[in-house]
């Protein structure tokens, strides 16, 4: 007894679901996501360690004719109020200048001048300095000698910022506000409690260098990118 074949069996068009391609799936969604958050963490720690381990020197910065010339005046009024004066003792007063071209005691420093007299000095490929209200800011690098463990022949870049202003009594403070390396700030236990530790009534402030320089100071002010300074009678 022959037996009819079944017919074949053909799929409603609704119960056909399309297959998705492999790039909509969730699966390869989320590796994706995975790979691009480790690529950019590994391209972020990199640019840091560049940055701040092997740091590269910085850009010294240079003035115009014009801009050096004013520099060399405002130095030499410093100098000859008696701040940088090795005749001058820690409690005389500093001497006024006679020369009219100088006569007026106020001073008034630009971060950039600061910066193209660090270049000057030979230093300015290590040190640059911002100026912002009360707050001076250095950043420098600091070459770790090659015998030295770990981290000898790196160059690590750091940050020192500094609280300037004059207090109730009318004295100079110079208070270490923040240090850091690479962005990182450094606790305060690491640094031997010194942050808002006056640098000047500190062991610095026995320096006849600094007593001077203070004593030649009877006001003193920075602001954002300038810092005024009114020098003693």
């Amino acid at each position: 007894m022959e037996t009819n074949p079944l017919p074949p069996i053909t799929p409603s068009p609704n119960s056909i679901r399309p297959t998705r391609p492999f790039w909509k799936r969730p699966a390869f969604i989320i590796l994706s996501a995975i790979l691009i958050c480790c690529l950019l963490t590994a391209a972020g720690t990199a640019w840091w360690v560049k940055r701040n381990i092997y740091a590269s020197p910085l850009s010294p910065v240079t003035l115009s004719a014009d801009e050096q010339a004013s520099l060399n005046q405002k130095v030499a009024q410093l100098e000859l109020a008696g701040e940088l004066n090795p005749n001058l003792s820690p409690g005389k007063p500093p001497a006024t200048p006679t020369d009219p071209s100088i006569a007026n005691r106020t001073l008034t420093l630009t971060a950039k001048e600061i910066n193209a007299f660090l270049a000057d000095q030979g230093i300015g490929e290590q040190i640059k300095v911002d100026l912002s209200r009360h707050r001076l800011t250095a950043h420098f690098l600091l070459p770790i000698d090659e015998n030295a463990p770990l981290l000898g022949g790196l160059t690590l870049r750091f940050r020192l910022a500094l609280d300037a202003l004059l207090n109730s009594q009318g004295k100079l403070e110079l208070k270490v506000a923040d240090i850091r390396v690479g962005g990182v700030p450094i606790p305060n236990a690491w640094l031997g409690d010194i942050k808002g530790l006056d640098l000047i009534t500190a062991d610095i402030g026995h320096d006849p260098t600094v007593q001077r320089f203070v004593a030649g100071i009877k006001e003193f002010q920075i602001q954002d990118g300038s810092l005024h300074i009114l020098l003693n009678e």
